[in-house]
């Protein structure tokens, strides 16, 4: 008879001994256990682990090494940690492949379920039993973990190759944005007829330091504001336009061109005063567990940066680039994108563009990011 997710608590309740029973009758097969720990919608404990596997190159870092975890631990001790570390250690960043209670914001697809099935995680246990002997050095290993100032872009954790795409403003795929931002800087539009242009003149002069001190409180409308929403804020006041809408090309376009003439000029932004509230929900954003895997943005941007995820380095997730061109989406994205992003990744549920909890944490990023240099357009794997 199956043991569900919901009552793995008592499962192991007798943590004191650190025991825990077979969750099925059916003992577990190490060879679909192999492929579940391979299976990135699964376990796809290589992203965080090195294992000994040949052949199998990327692993992670974030993890222990797995080599002769099988002679170090019990069938009981890895089932435990497998099913729920937190009961081991409730700082794990771990995620809890059999837990579905006291979990926030989780992607509506994985709600009411568990990471793998009673079976899967006797097939797991049986398959990390194996691996009883310690890999020489390089074998099923990773290279060592980046190492980390401080303070860094994201633009140090890059290659060369696409440190020297980001430098080139011909090659750069951002400065594409940048040029259709400049045309419509100029270009007029809305009831008024009226361009940025007719308010703010040359931008190279009017926007210089502009993107360093966003996002920034209206004292007016008494709220705090990104980039993004001052500028559709300015189409709707003075234009007398329709707002665009977030992600779209002329949005993006003029961010990036409001961006790009703040490029070099340190992140200089304010979190005292009246919006002081804003940053701390930011700061409490940041470090709020969240989705089916239970993670927060300081899990991997403050506690691991430059330790690996399969065989990419984690940076610090500073925001001083954006909006950034990135390799994966083929396009210029925003910040909040990037969050949306991350969230659907840890398979929590996002919030919508330009919420106020998203706009906080664009502040609370700004200052994690403080006196880095504006990148705007950034390039990012």
């Amino acid at each position: 008879m199956l043991v569900f997710a919901k009552q793995f608590p008592t499962a192991f309740a007798n943590d004191t001994t650190r025991t825990a029973t077979p969750l099925t009758d059916q003992p577990g097969d190490p060879e679909r256990g192999r492929q579940i720990i391979l299976d990135r919608d699964k376990g796809d404990c290589v992203i965080c682990h090195a294992m000994p596997l040949p052949g199998r190159e990327s692993h992670g870092t974030v993890g222990m090494p797995l080599g002769g975890v099988g002679e170090r631990y019990s069938a009981s001790e890895l089932r435990l940690r497998v099913g729920d570390p937190k009961i081991l250690n409730p700082q794990s960043i771990m995620p809890a492949y059999f837990k579905i209670n006291g979990l926030h914001r989780v992607l509506k697809n994985y709600r009411g379920k568990s990471i793998l099935t009673a079976q899967e995680i006797e097939d797991v246990v049986a398959y990390l039993l194996t691996l009883k002997k310690t890999p020489k050095m390089g074998e099923g290993t990773s290279p060592p973990p980046y190492s980390v100032k401080s303070r860094q872009s994201g633009y140090d954790f890059l290659s060369q190759e696409n440190q020297q795409l980001q430098n080139d403003e011909f090659a750069n795929p951002g400065m594409l944005w940048v040029e259709k931002g400049k045309e419509l800087w100029k270009t007029g539009d809305g009831l008024a007829a009226k361009s940025c242009a007719n308010c703010h003149q040359d931008a190279e002069k009017s926007m210089r330091g502009v993107r360093a001190q966003y996002p920034k409180f209206d004292s007016r409308r008494k709220k705090l504001m990104s980039l993004e929403q001052r500028i559709n804020h300015c189409r709707e006041t003075h234009l007398r336009a329709k707002p665009y809408s977030y992600e779209s090309e002329p949005l993006l376009a003029l961010t990036a061109f409001v961006g790009l003439q703040s490029r070099g000029m340190p992140v200089n932004i304010q979190i005292d005063g009246p919006v002081r509230p804003f940053f701390e929900a930011g700061k409490a954003f940041f470090l709020r567990r969240r989705g089916q895997l239970d993670l927060a943005c300081t899990h991997c941007h403050d506690q691991n940066a430059g330790q690996r995820l399969r065989g990419e380095v984690v940076s610090q997730g500073q925001s001083n680039g954006f909006p950034i061109y990135r390799h994966l989406w083929q396009t210029l994205g925003s910040v909040q994108r990037m969050f949306i992003w991350c969230n659907t990744a840890v398979r929590a549920e996002p919030l919508s563009y330009g919420s106020e909890e998203y706009v906080s944490l664009e502040l609370y990023m700004a200052w994690r990011g403080r006196e880095l240099p504006v990148e705007t357009p950034a390039v990012r794997r």
